[in-house]
């Protein structure tokens, strides 16, 4: 309710996060991986097919401009729809990348079984598209602009954007509904063969070549290009490296905190201070269950010890309840959610919850357990006094090294 306060104060924002809300919480919010592949097959009919035949249908191959030029000649390219094919290596991957990173922002567990992938995708009802014969696509910056002020003009004197606004705030859930949900924003990565980034970036692109018959690129070659996207200076590189150490020659040798500096440079002004650094910002817990009573004090750097073996998932949460009298609402294992209240109820959640929590973080992660007697585990828990405190509805704690040995 506070942030649909905070977007009526950015009206240049609120029509587009509002419409992500939508399609996130309501349209295609997924409840299981199937519903994920369907939203990855609507997005490729709309990326690759629809919107190409709404181009080709305000510029035709025979279109040509007030001099009679053809307006496909030149720097531009006639692209060409794509129709979806499920065998086609590139059609396959995207829909494997692009529903695999939308399960992962729902806590959904991955899946890159073929068969599966495959009948999900047969029973994916396309609805019929349409050209819309009043978009308007501009052909040049000027014609670009000019359009975007023309529709932000007719836009403010019929009152669209109010009514669209309205509608899509009262389609979305109560905030009651959805305190379970929690949802994972992905980061990228490039170096994570697991998590899907360069295989979506490759297939993306070379779905985008295919349209205007340009060369594909293999996976390599993609992650070498996005790699260079953000340069990595090497000067400033070395300068930070060099900083690190002389903070970590001090750790090793148990200095006071009064030693260490806190570090900030930047080679463009030049510029480069020091300051002593503060103890960690603590946070305090009130506890219930077996320590009721007692409060938990943390800092970032902070974990809870929980040695009961690789006992069920279940066993594990049931063990911190009891022990601290706070329901998990979440849990996650690096990027992969293991664990969301909300999703209890479902069928493959009731198997993954009656799993040893080690093998389920194995399993969901797609990467062999770590060489420690333990993994890192990171929760939210519901908030017992919530009803006293409305306004935060979750809690917090330090994470978990569960020791699965």
């Amino acid at each position: 309710e506070s942030y649909l306060e905070e977007l009526e104060s950015s009206p240049n924002e609120q029509l587009g996060n509002l419409s992500i809300l939508n399609e996130l919480l309501v349209e295609h919010k997924p409840k299981n991986f199937d519903d994920c592949v369907k939203w990855a097959r609507l997005k490729y009919e709309t990326l690759y097919h629809n919107d190409i035949v709404q181009l080709l249908s305000q510029y035709p191959e025979n279109k040509t401009d007030a001099k009679g030029v053809p307006f496909w000649s030149g720097t531009k390219r006639k692209p060409s729809p794509l129709k979806f094919d499920a065998n086609k290596d590139t059609d396959y991957e995207f829909i494997l990348a692009a529903s695999n990173m939308f399960a992962s922002v729902f806590g959904i567990g991955k899946c890159t079984d073929k068969k599966a992938i495959q009948k999900a995708l047969s029973s994916v009802v396309l609805p019929e598209f349409v050209p819309d014969k009043s978009i308007k696509i501009a052909a040049t910056e000027e014609e670009a602009a000019e359009e975007k002020k023309r529709n932000k003009e007719e836009k403010e004197e019929s009152g669209d954007v109010a009514d669209q606004i309205n509608k899509l705030t009262a389609s979305l859930p109560s905030r009651s509904s959805i305190n379970d949900q929690i949802i994972n924003p992905a980061k990228f990565e490039k170096d994570d063969p697991t998590n899907f980034h360069i295989d979506f970036i490759t297939a993306c692109s070379n779905l985008r070549a295919t349209n205007y018959r340009i060369k594909m690129e293999s996976k390599h070659q993609t992650k070498f290009i996005a790699g260079k996207i953000i340069p990595a200076i090497a000067t400033t590189t070395a300068m930070v490296t060099g900083m690190v150490c002389m903070e970590w020659y001090k750790i090793i040798q148990e200095f006071k905190l009064e030693a260490y500096r806190n570090s900030y440079a930047n080679l463009a002004l030049p510029m480069v201070t020091a300051s002593e650094p503060f103890f960690p910002l603590k946070k305090e817990v009130p506890l219930f269950g077996e320590k009721k009573g007692e409060k938990l004090s943390f800092s970032s750097w902070d974990f809870i010890d929980i040695k009961i073996g690789n006992e069920m998932m279940k066993t594990f949460l049931r063990h911190f309840t009891k022990t601290y009298g706070y329901k998990v609402a979440g849990l996650t294992y690096g990027s992969s959610s293991l664990y969301q209240s909300l999703q209890k109820g479902e069928k493959w959640m009731k198997k993954r919850l009656k799993t040893p929590l080690g093998d389920v973080a194995q399993e969901i992660s797609g990467q062999p357990l770590p060489k420690t007697d333990y993994l890192k585990l990171n929760l939210t828990c519901h908030n017992p006094e919530e009803e006293k405190d409305p306004e935060n509805p979750m809690v917090d704690f330090p994470p978990v090294r569960f020791y699965y040995k």
